[in-house]
C-alpha cells in the first residue's frame, strides 16, 4: 500500500512540474471503432479468455482501454487540439493528437498519465476484493483479476525500452540529470531480465530482454525542448514509484506466467 500512495503523490507532484497551467481541449472523438477494430479486439478477448478465462480477457480489455484513455486525457490536459480515442492504438494511423509536444516534459507527461491513470482503477480493485471477500468471494474473486492484471498490463508498458511508455520516460527523465545515464537504465534492465530468464528458463522474460537492448539502437531525432534536472529528479521518481505500484500489483500474474 505504502507504493499506492507514494506512487499518487508523485504523479500529483508530476502534473504540477510539467503542467501548471492545464487547459482542456475540445471534445474526444472515436477511432477504430469498426468492423476492422472490433473484430480485433474480439479476437483479443477470446485469446486472453482462452487462456486464462473470461474475467481475465474482460480485465485485458478494460485495462488497455482504461491505459489509453489516459493517454487521451494527458493530450486534452495540455490543451491538444483533435484528439482521439483508439479502440486499437497499435493498428490505429491515426495518432491520439496532430498538435506536436513542444517539450520532452510534455512527451514524459503523456507517456505516464496512461498507466498513472490506471492506478486508481487498481488500487480500488485491491480493495474491493478485501471488502467483498467475506460476502461475496466470487465477486471479490473478479475484482482481485483485475487488480492483478491491470498491474501486469501496466507493468510491462513501464519497462524502460522503446517504444513502450517507460522507454520515453526514463530515458528522457534520466537524460535531463545524467544524459550519459539514459541508456545505462536500459542496459541495467535488459541484463537483469536475461539473468532472470537464464535462471528461470523463462523465454518470454528472455524475448523482452532482447527487445531492450535492440532499443539502445534507437536514438533520439527530436529537437523539443529538454527536461530541466530539478523537474526530470520528481519526473524519474513518480515513474519509479508508478513502475513499483504497478509490478506490486500485478506480481502473482506475472510470477505464475513470467
Amino acid at each position: 500500500m505504502i507504493f499506492f500512495i507514494s506512487t499518487s503523490i508523485l504523479c500529483a507532484a508530476t502534473v504540477c512540474a510539467l503542467c501548471p497551467r492545464p487547459t482542456f481541449g475540445p471534445a474526444i472523438t472515436l477511432s477504430g471503432f469498426d468492423g476492422i477494430g472490433v473484430l480485433v479486439g474480439f479476437v483479443a478477448f477470446v485469446l486472453a479468455a482462452t487462456v486464462l478465462g473470461p474475467v481475465f480477457g474482460i480485465s485485458v480489455l478494460i485495462t488497455l482501454l482504461l491505459h489509453e484513455l489516459g493517454h487521451v486525457i494527458g493530450h486534452q490536459i495540455l490543451g491538444h487540439r483533435n484528439t482521439r480515442f483508439r479502440l486499437i492504438p497499435q493498428l490505429s494511423a491515426a495518432p491520439i493528437s496532430d498538435d506536436p509536444h513542444d517539450s520532452d516534459g510534455e512527451v514524459l507527461f503523456v507517456a505516464l498519465m496512461g498507466p498513472g491513470f490506471c492506478l486508481a482503477p487498481m488500487v480500488l480493485a485491491h480493495l474491493g476484493s478485501i471488502w467483498l471477500a467475506p460476502s461475496n468471494p466470487e465477486v471479490a474473486a473478479s475484482f482481485r483479476i483485475f487488480a492483478i492484471t491491470c498491474g501486469t498490463v501496466n507493468f510491462i508498458s513501464l519497462m524502460p525500452f522503446w517504444p513502450l511508455d517507460g522507454g520515453r520516460c526514463a530515458r528522457i527523465a534520466a537524460a535531463s540529470i545524467w544524459p550519459a545515464f539514459a541508456p545505462a537504465i536500459t542496459v541495467f534492465m535488459a541484463s537483469a531480465l536475461a539473468v532472470a530468464a537464464l535462471r528461470t528458463g523463462s523465454l518470454a522474460l528472455l524475448v523482452v530482454a532482447g527487445i531492450g537492448l535492440h532499443s539502445l539502437l534507437r536514438g533520439s531525432r527530436t529537437k523539443r525542448h529538454p527536461l530541466h534536472p530539478d523537474t526530470g529528479v520528481v519526473a524519474l521518481a513518480a515513474y519509479a514509484f508508478t513502475l513499483a505500484a504497478h509490478f506490486s500489483g500485478g506480481w502473482l500474474l506475472m510470477s505464475l506466467y513470467l
